[in-house]
């Protein structure tokens, strides 16, 4: 990134005086901590610390605000309602209660947040302050992994500071876990609930129990907490696939009728059912054995397993070219004016197969740190060492097992109006209808993550102009392992492979002139799914057979032991790598703080220096082994094989970042903020990859792909401002603006290259300079409770409310060149939550929208090319509702109702009557108690 002004500014001015640091490790705002150090330094502070007591809807939604107003640079927050009470069981879905903040929920529950339009990939993740390790092979953070009674409170840090790490273009998001002197004395609490998944019909219980306690000279505290919970959890989804044009000849008399109809080529139904158990806790313990001397050793563990079984029916709607027999005959089609087909039939046979996945998660993570802050006359020092890791246990756990069969004749309907079409078969699917054996998959990627961090720190506080100083030098260093695993050849059993079997011809049966391995009515169980996606108003199948796993690979081992063994996973070596990144860095900050115009201001101003190594290592074919004789074939296979390889690379960056706060008024205040900042590429664009596809295609030219370990960061300029009206103790009104600059793009491209004589394309990334994107929106938010508006019988009611509007150019263009937008990101987003307070009752509602967003590109044939178009996802919105009552003042119940509305989410293909995806996730009840002592 090239030197601007605004860091030649910064650097000119932080050359000055002597520096120090509030660290990447501070569990609380600035204002805050500063408050205690000088009140320590000064001796002036009293043997106990005051501690804001934070219980109950109100106070929560008010200390999140006072932590916004105190901060020096643009922050949310979200703060624990009591100890152990954070306002949503999921972190991921508390915070999409922030404006700017999106969840993408998986099998219904949300695990990773998009902020301000930009994915996990662009956010960094801390917990206490430090890099958190995660399990999700991508840099984005799986929140879903931490349960919400382990955490005290959320902030997200939306413009930078010279002492928080870098990476996120889009935000810093800090976890944050209590500490037992900042409680000041002994607690006891616990909760016990039942949760009800109306789809899975299932009863399963949540339990989480917490005690801190402080020595009676307030020097020592230790706090500990632990959560278990089992839960199972169904969804129930339509899918199609393959919406490449087809001619339909109708009667198969050789008159084509129409001859380029979209449709898709396989129409699924499936209900998806988890099992998942989590089970985690924290430990804490703090020692201040005098004014000076703060110690702190945390640590969090979590472990999250999840077994997700998906049963489908998929019906083929074409005949497979690589069949030796035909689907059927059609038998009739309505053609849209789009050439997309209304409805299509067809019989003798309608192909079919039963699918059953098994997914598995088997994740581990924890954190273990230990912290020492010293103040002395002039400085406060800050020691800071951690370690975590994450991992996703899978050695090839993941299996995907279709069993082929049919109908007499089947019919689609699209056009009947409702999310999914009307699927009519000629007579339902059991176990005992003909199977064969058909593709039997394998796989499975497992995961590592492992990160060390060292900081170190400094600050001077002074009551002048410049009233603290910052410094800090660190080292963290993460290290993240793919392992991925495959079948050796998990099509052996199917139809095109019948030669390869070693069995004999009479366990074959002859279906429609289709061939397979009949498979035994042992191999097939009953369905038994009902209440499919709530009872939907479609015309589908009421029940379809499922696999029986355990007998069907029983079955195939009988059949052909030595075919059987290919079905076994290898690791694939050219899939799996590791990166390693280590990473120097050393900032000095400043706030400087005075009045203009009579109005007090705080200018606070960063520089962050980094120095990374990157070090990736896997196995890949060499180009380089390529050679080609006269004939125009290679005239070896050297060049197929897969070697060790491994590649280095560094890059450096100065990071610069302004943040001015000005009080217009006591109540009004205005922010702006400016900065450089990266996010470094991802994973797998890092990873050593290379594929050869020595065949030529009609214009004579082969294929090469090839990843690029030495690519730099993303790097982006951002401007924000910020108006924050604090009108009333419990009323506060802000307005937000937000513009980035997203530059060094890395882009895949095509070019041209000669090897050994043969022309080549060639796809490989690249950072392209010549292109950038633009980020840019604002965020309203209004906090209001009604106390002083309404008469005394109607005191305690409440409204949060926030809505986001982004628009944004990804600077990306289609084959067509027409602009592409952000995958991900939606350009309006709405938060409400309603709720009332008083007395020993509490009752909330919680209203969330988001508009629809661009998914990612489909991939069909049209006119006889490739062609990706845009697959959209339609509006979605979430509603919680919850109440409690205090029956005394240690004892609590409560009851939450989750996604009440229950709607359909659903993605769609050039207009939104063409649905590729709809799926829902069931209404969750859950009654409990909860005591604190």
């Amino acid at each position: 990134m090239k030197q601007t002004y605004l860091a030649v500014l910064i650097g000119a001015v932080l050359a000055g005086p002597a520096a120090a640091n509030d660290t990447p490790q501070q569990e609380n705002n600035d204002n805050s901590k500063k408050a205690k150090t000088v009140a320590k330094k000064n001796k002036a502070a009293t043997d106990s610390v005051e501690v804001i007591k934070v219980t109950g809807i109100r106070s929560s939604l008010k200390e999140s605000q006072e932590i916004k107003k105190l901060a020096d640079n643009v922050i949310d927050a979200i703060v624990a309602e009591d100890i152990g009470k954070f306002p949503d069981e999921n972190v991921a879905e508390a915070l999409q209660r922030i404006p700017g903040v999106s969840v993408t929920r998986v099998n219904g529950e949300g695990q990773t947040v998009t902020v301000r339009g930009l994915t996990g990939d662009y956010n960094i993740t801390t917990l206490n302050g430090r890099k958190l390790a995660s399990d999700n092979p991508s840099r984005d953070f799986n929140y879903d992994v931490i349960a919400s009674e382990l955490i005290s409170a959320v902030q997200v840090h939306k413009t930078p500071q010279g002492h928080l790490p870098e990476g996120g273009i889009g935000a810093v998001v800090n976890v944050q876990t209590a500490r037992p002197l900042d409680i000041g004395k002994f607690v006891l609490s616990g909760s016990l609930n039942n949760t009800y998944n109306e789809r899975a019909e299932s009863n399963d219980p949540r339990g989480s129990l917490f005690i801190s306690d402080v020595s009676k000279d307030q020097t020592f505290g230790a706090l500990a907490s632990i959560t278990h919970s089992n839960y199972t959890n169904r969804h129930d989804s339509y899918q199609a696939w393959s919406f490449s044009e087809r001619p339909v000849d109708i009667g198969r008399d050789g008159v084509v009728e129409h001859k380029a109809v979209r449709f898709p080529g396989y129409a699924q139904l499936t209900s998806y059912q988890d099992e998942r158990t989590r089970t985690g806790g924290t430990v804490a313990l703090q020692w201040q054995p005098n004014d000076n001397i703060d110690v702190n050793f945390d640590a969090l563990y979590s472990v999250y397993d999840i077994d997700s079984n998906g049963r489908q029916l998929s019906v083929v709607t074409y005949s497979e070219s690589w069949l030796p027999a035909k689907n059927g005959v059609y038998t009739s089609v309505d053609v849209g004016a789009d050439g997309w087909a209304k409805q299509l039939a067809w019989k003798g046979p309608a192909l079919m197969d039963v699918v059953d996945t098994r997914a598995p998660r088997r994740n581990t993570t924890y954190q273990y740190g230990l912290n020492l802050n010293w103040v002395t006359d002039a400085l406060v020092y800050n020691f800071d060492l951690a370690t975590s890791a994450a991992e996703n246990k899978n050695n090839g756990d993941n299996k995907y097992v279709v069993a082929r069969s049919g109908v007499e004749s089947a019919s689609i309907n699209w056009n009947n109006g409702q999310a999914i079409p009307d699927i009519v078969l000629s007579e339902e699917v059991t176990p005992n209808s003909v199977f064969g054996a058909w593709y039997t998959n394998t796989d499975g990627t497992g995961v590592k993550d492992a990160t060390d961090n060292a900081a170190f720190s400094g600050t001077w506080e002074n009551d002048g102009l410049i009233s603290k100083v910052m410094f800090g030098a660190g080292y963290d260093r993460q290290e993240k392992e793919r392992i991925t695993h495959r079948s050796k050849n998990a099509s052996i059993f199917a139809g095109e492979n019948l030669a390869k079997i070693n069995a004999p011809k009479s366990a074959l049966v002859n279906f429609y002139g289709h061939e397979w391995w009949r498979l035994p009515a042992s191999a097939l169980d009953a369905g038994n799914i009902s209440n499919f996606m709530g009872s939907t108003k479609a015309n589908i199948p009421a029940n379809w057979a499922t696999v029986n796993m355990t007998n069907l690979y029983k079955f195939l081992g009988e059949l052909d032991p030595a075919a059987a063994a290919l079905l076994q996973t290898e690791i694939s070596k050219s899939q799996s790598y590791i990166i390693e990144e280590e990473i120097s860095h050393a900032f000095v900050e400043m706030n400087l703080e005075d009045t203009w115009l009579d109005m007090p201001y705080l200018l606070n101003l960063g520089l962050r220096y980094t120095h990374t190594n990157v070090a990736s290592s896997g196995h890949s074919q060499n180009i380089h082994n390529l050679r080609f004789g006269a004939d125009g074939k290679p005239v070896d296979d050297s060049w197929k094989e897969v070697q060790p390889v491994s590649e280095e690379s560094a890059y450096d960056d100065v990071l610069p970042s302004l943040n001015l706060k000005l009080e217009l008024t006591d109540d009004l205040v205005l922010r702006l903020a400016a900065s450089q900042v990266i996010s470094r590429p991802s994973l797998a664009e890092l990873a050593p990859y290379t594929y050869i596809d020595v065949k030529p295609n009609e214009q004579g030219v082969r294929y090469y792909e090839a990843r690029t370990p030495g690519l730099k960061p993303y790097t982006a300029d951002q401007f924000d401002t910020a108006l924050e009206w604090y009108y009333h103790d419990s009323g506060t009104l802000t307005l937000a603006s937000f513009y980035k600059e997203v530059a060094s793009f890395i882009k895949w491209d095509k070019s041209t290259e000669t090897i050994d004589g043969q022309p080549f394309e060639v796809w490989k990334p690249y950072n392209d300079a010549s292109k950038s994107a633009r980020i840019r929106g604002y965020e309203l938010a209004w906090l209001q409770t009604f106390d002083e508006l309404l008469p005394a019988y109607l005191a305690g009611f409440g409204l949060q409310a926030n809505y986001t509007w982004n628009d944004s150019v990804s600077g990306e263009t289609d084959d067509a060149g027409k602009a592409k937008p952000f995958r991900g990101l939606s350009k309006s987003q709405l938060n409400l939550v309603g709720f009332y307070e008083h007395n020993k009752f509490e009752a909330r509602i919680a209203y969330n929208q988001r508009s629809g967003f661009y998914a990612w590109d489909n991939w069909s044939t049209i006119g006889g090319k490739s062609v990706a178009e845009p697959l959209m996802n339609n509006s979605t919105s979430w509603m919680d509702v919850s109440v409690s009552y205090d029956l005394t003042d240690q004892l609590t119940l409560r009851a939450d109702v989750a996604n009440l509305q229950d709607k359909i989410d659903t993605r769609y293909l050039g207009s939104a009557e063409h649905i590729q995806y709809a799926a829902t996730y069931g209404r969750r009840f859950t009654v409990g108690v909860r005591a604190s002592f």
